[in-house]
């Protein structure tokens, strides 16, 4: 059970990151946007 409660824990954290990269990139100029998107893509989400 508590290997099931580290795994929702880290896709909860996973979540909060991609909610907050999204209002970055909604908030920011179209420069920074596409600058704030060529690193969000090269974050390693597979941990």
């Amino acid at each position: 059970m508590e290997l099931f409660e580290e795994e929702v824990e880290i896709y909860n954290s996973k979540m909060r990151l991609l909610n907050w990269l999204y209002d970055e990139l909604r908030v920011h100029s179209e420069i920074i946007k596409e600058k704030i998107n060529e690193k969000g893509q090269k974050l390693p989400l597979n941990l």
